[in-house]
């Protein structure tokens, strides 16, 4: 792991609980043999792991990239905020990415689209589309669903070679199930820079419900209506979900009332009208594989279906666009 005092433009922070195949398999899809055109000294990965029955195992941590950087804490909160702000203090870069759930792996060109977007603008966010693994969303899927089913569906792909065949065996997240046209409701790969997050407050530590209740929607929203930055959304590019039993992804009995109580806490963040998704126009960047043709072509439908609707009603497609 790296302790080069050389600082990196870009610095990604993961957050990992009680998921360790998972993160594992998240980790792979971060290093540098797997991320394309890009050098490890392009950017670094900060690694947040609380203290679980289900640690990341030494010999993982032994062989990640020598731009990795990986710290275990202890943490009686059962919300990840702590472990993120925590985690914010140790980037060294410009440029911050942040993956709230560790247990998300990406295609493979992500870190050159987002230094490339920081380029281009470095008041610039990076949104990438989220997916789960599996036919359907994962909350959907039968009570005894578990994780080495979507271990049988990677297996059939290849994806340590192949990243993009990710998009063969997923289906749209709940954040964005209508495709990445149209406003989406939050990002578990989001990338702004420091001065945007330090704007923001970086993660608030009220959301203290499980598993952060709704924070991921709450800091995706506030990036995006700060004035005079550019939304770019990667729409070749994903992150995966693998199922690890957390909150919002299971199918449990709590599950109604848990949403609720992140609702009512999200909307007292934001009292007029309540919360709704950051309806700004996207910038697209980046190449759309054959793999991730289709996924575009079903964005693009269902965002027509939109465009339709509210030309009949007169309403703006992009309204917080007004606040740039």
């Amino acid at each position: 792991m790296n302790n080069n005092k050389v600082k990196p433009l870009l610095s990604i922070l993961v957050v990992g609980y009680r998921m360790a195949k998972q993160l594992a398999n998240t980790l792979h899809t971060l290093s540098p043999r797997y991320q394309r055109n890009v050098k490890p000294s392009d950017y670094e990965v900060i690694v947040v792991e609380n203290e679980s029955d289900d640690n990341l195992a030494n010999e993982v941590i032994d062989n990640l990239s020598e731009n990795f950087r990986y710290f275990r804490r202890p943490e009686n909160a059962n919300t990840p905020v702590p472990a993120i702000n925590f985690g914010f203090e140790l980037c060294r870069g410009k440029f911050l990415g942040l993956m709230i759930d560790g247990a998300r792996m990406m295609t493979p060109r992500i870190m050159e689209y987002a230094l490339m977007a920081h380029r281009i603008n470095e008041n610039s966010i990076v949104a990438v589309p989220g997916y789960h693994i599996g036919k359907q969303e994962q909350h959907l899927n039968d009570k005894n669903y578990r994780f080495e089913q979507d271990e049988q569906l990677l297996a059939t792909i290849n994806w340590q070679n192949n990243g993009y065949k990710l998009f063969t065996i997923s289906t749209f997240s709940n954040a964005n199930r209508r495709g990445y046209l149209q406003p989406m409701f939050e990002c578990n790969c989001l990338f702004s820079s420091l001065h945007n997050f330090e704007k923001i407050g970086f993660a608030d530590e009220r959301f203290n419900l499980p598993g952060g209740g709704s924070i991921n929607l709450h800091m995706y929203r506030s990036l995006g209506l700060i004035p005079n930055t550019q939304l770019f959304v990667l729409p070749g590019e994903g992150s995966f979900h693998q199922y690890h039993g957390g909150v919002t992804t299971s199918n449990h009995l709590e599950l109604q009332r848990c949403l609720v109580q992140y609702s009512q806490q999200l909307n007292e963040f934001w009292p007029d009208g309540g919360f709704q998704a950051l309806r700004r126009e996207p910038i697209l960047l980046g190449s759309v594989t054959r793999w991730a043709n289709s996924k575009l072509y079903d964005s693009s439908k269902l965002a027509e279906k939109r465009f339709t609707r509210l030309d009949s009603i007169e309403q703006s497609y992009w309204p917080d666009d007004s606040h740039q």
